[in-house]
C-alpha cells in the first residue's frame, strides 16, 4: 500500500509541476502579447503625427518587428488567435504603407482602413482573454 501511495504521489506532483509550468508560460506569453499589441496600437496613433523621415522609417521597422512577436506569443489553441493575428497584420500593414506613402489620398485610405482593424483588435482582445481564461481553467 505504501508503494502505491508513493507512486500516486509521484505522478500527482509531476502533473502539478507540469500544470504550474504551463500556467506560468501561458500567463507570460499573454502578457507579452498584450504588450506588443498595445505598442502596435500606440505606434499606429503616433504614425499620423510624425513628420521626420528618419523617425518614420524607425516606426515602420518597429511595427514590423512587433508583428513577429505577436505571432510568437499567440496561443494556437485559442479560437480567436487567427482573427487577432490577421487584424494585427493588416493594421501593421496599413500603417507601414502609410509611413511609406507621400500621396495624401493614399494616406487617407490607409488611415481609414486601419481604423476598421483597430476596432476589431479591441473587440478581439476581450474575446481572446476570455477564451484564454477558459483554457487556463481547463488546464487546472
Amino acid at each position: 500500500m505504501v508503494i502505491v501511495n508513493s507512486i500516486r504521489d509521484y505522478f500527482t506532483k509531476k502533473k502539478d509541476r507540469k500544470i504550474a509550468v504551463e500556467l506560468s508560460e501561458k500567463r507570460r506569453m499573454q502578457n507579452e502579447l498584450m504588450n506588443h499589441i498595445t505598442e502596435v496600437l500606440d505606434l499606429g496613433r503616433r504614425c499620423f503625427e510624425e513628420t521626420d523621415e528618419k523617425e518614420k522609417q524607425k516606426m515602420k521597422f518597429e511595427l514590423l518587428n512587433h508583428k513577429i512577436f505577436i505571432w510568437i506569443n499567440l496561443d494556437r489553441n485559442n479560437c480567436f488567435a487567427k482573427d487577432l493575428r490577421e487584424n494585427s497584420n493588416e493594421y501593421i500593414f496599413w500603417w507601414a504603407s502609410f509611413l511609406e506613402s507621400s500621396n495624401k489620398e493614399e494616406k487617407f485610405n490607409f488611415e481609414r482602413a486601419s481604423d476598421k482593424n483597430m476596432k476589431s483588435i479591441w473587440l478581439l482582445i476581450d474575446k481572446y482573454i476570455e477564451e484564454e481564461n477558459k483554457l487556463i481553467a481547463e488546464l487546472m
